[in-house]
């Protein structure tokens, strides 16, 4: 079966508050102690599968997660753990599975092998929780919240977040439940399960996950623009969600941010360039990903850029080649960025479109209505975004050097959506021409990304002069006489991109 799930992670000082809500509206407390098993190369946490024994109230059971249709959704199968003879530990037992859906993928994933005794425990999680089911609009919602600790090769890791299922009703009465949770009590929606916590232990390191990167959409070369706008979106939000969960759990990490950047940006290309076929998709999440995406870009710009430009320019004999924000200039905090009800919000407003709307089965084919005949097919109209795009790169390129820095700024976007669109509308297309084209813009996108280092690094370098830094002038003149080499770079590159084959004429 397939489960409807908001996850939240939450700041200490709310957890007393929370406590005492659960209370005292008649939560029930119970232990749990969930053991899950793998290979010991985790083949199925690459599949993204996992299973777990789960022990509460004296019973075990099994049960076998994968991914859902959306972020918010998985496919869940539980059954009774068989009984182990006295003083043994339960074992998982596979054909416990045979023949459903979940079965099919345990097998897929272990190569054929429908042997338990390949599998090892791998880790261990210990809670205690309060559960509650909550009344809403007619909708049920069960609300658990979770304190203990995952185990692994002797270490631990703490656990304490909220889970929200939708048992009976309606996804948005979900949605809201979420909104009010993030409101009352400064939750942030968390797509990092207690199974990845515990493979990530597992394999030594206590750290944060790792940056999701963007995966291309799968649809059919026949789907209708509106399933693939939606399987796009989707695939954005993936990469959004994951990034903005590990931040707002308190990384830092540098990639973690940029692939959060480049997910909201993936994002913003689909809702441009695919207009006719954004359904009933609210606007409400643009402006909060916009101020994100922008806030993360001035965060990007003093640490990034300025480490970056730091090598070169004590190489150039720069007497202070550390470049730094001008001061007053406030620091960004990602974190709390990231945390914030405004952007949360906009989250939930993705997560709505994902779930008001869910994706057929393989089942349904036959109900698909015809297509009409009269209308413009997908293809036809994707390439016609395409070829707008690249007609004017095209004239970008011829131009480049007589632009200013900001409509230079202009063309790397142009070719960012040109690249973005193509990854995310690939399916449509032939394979090879494709991969020819994305690796004809890869010479243009190294060396627009470098000129505009050299715009920002030439900024903070004037600010800081300007400032009083003496020292800073070094700086300025050394990026500033840089910058007429990698405009030619650019012009060169862009001409390259001018010339390569356009693959959505074929």
């Amino acid at each position: 079966m397939s489960e409807i799930e908001l996850k939240f992670g939450i700041v200490a000082t709310s957890v007393p508050d929370i406590d005492r809500a659960m209370i005292r509206h008649g939560a029930r407390s119970i232990g749990i102690e969930s053991r899950y098993w793998d290979t010991p190369d985790l083949r199925l946490a690459r599949a993204d599968l996992s299973l777990r024994l789960r022990k509460s109230r004296g019973r075990w059971e099994q049960t076998v997660k994968a991914a859902g249709s959306s972020p918010a959704e998985r496919l869940e199968e539980t059954v009774p753990c068989r009984a182990a003879a006295a003083g043994d530990e339960p074992r998982p037992d596979l054909t416990s599975h045979a023949g459903s859906r979940a079965g099919r993928l345990l097998v897929r994933a272990l190569d054929g092998d429908k042997d338990a005794d390949a599998l090892e425990l791998v880790h261990t999680t210990r809670v205690r929780r309060r559960l509650l089911v909550v009344a809403l609009h007619g909708s049920e919602i069960e609300v658990a919240f979770d304190r203990g600790q995952v185990e692994a090769g002797g270490r631990s890791l703490p656990v304490c977040e909220v889970e929200a299922e939708l048992k009976h009703g309606d996804a948005n009465h979900l949605i809201e439940f979420g909104r009010q949770s993030i409101d009352a009590h400064a939750m942030w929606l968390s797509t990092s399960s207690k199974a990845e916590r515990g493979n990530l232990l597992a394999r030594g390191s206590s750290d944060s996950l790792p940056a999701v990167k963007s995966r291309r959409p799968q649809f059919r070369d026949d789907a209708a623009g509106s399933e693939i706008f939606r399987a796009a979106f989707l695939s954005c939000l993936d990469q959004v969600l994951a990034n903005a969960s590990n931040i707002a759990s308190g990384c830092r990490d540098d990639e973690v941010v940029h692939q959060l950047r480049v997910g909201l940006r993936r994002m913003r290309t689909v809702w441009r360039e695919m207009p006719d076929w954004r359904g009933d998709l609210a606007t409400s999440w643009l402006p909060p990903a916009a101020d994100v995406f922008r806030e993360l870009g001035v965060d990007r710009d003093r640490r990034t850029v300025a480490a970056a430009m730091r090598e070169p320019l004590l190489g150039a004999g720069s007497p202070d080649p550390d470049l730094r924000p001008p001061r007053g200039g406030e620091p960004v905090d990602v974190v709390e960025l990231v945390r914030s009800k405004d952007f949360q919000h906009a989250l939930l407003d993705m997560l709505d479109f994902a779930l008001d709307q869910p994706s057929g089965s393989e089942d349904d084919d036959d109900d698909r209505p015809p297509p009409d005949a009269s209308a413009e097919s997908p293809r036809v109209t994707i390439a016609r975004r395409l070829d707008k795009l690249h007609r004017r790169l095209a004239r970008d390129a011829k131009r480049f050097a007589e632009l200013s820095s900001v409509e230079r700024h202009g063309v790397r976007k142009r070719l960012k959506r040109l690249r973005y669109l193509t990854e995310l509308v690939a399916p449509l297309f032939g394979k090879r021409a494709v991969a020819r084209f994305l690796e004809a813009l890869e010479p243009a996108q190294d060396e627009l990304g470098h000129y505009i280092d050299l715009v920002v690094a030439s900024r903070l370098a004037r600010d800081a002069a300007e400032a009083g830094d003496g020292r800073a002038w070094f700086n300025v003149g050394w990026l500033q006489a840089s910058e007429a080499g990698a405009i030619r770079r650019c012009s060169v590159a862009l001409r390259e991109v001018a010339a390569a084959s356009a693959y959505w004429d074929r």
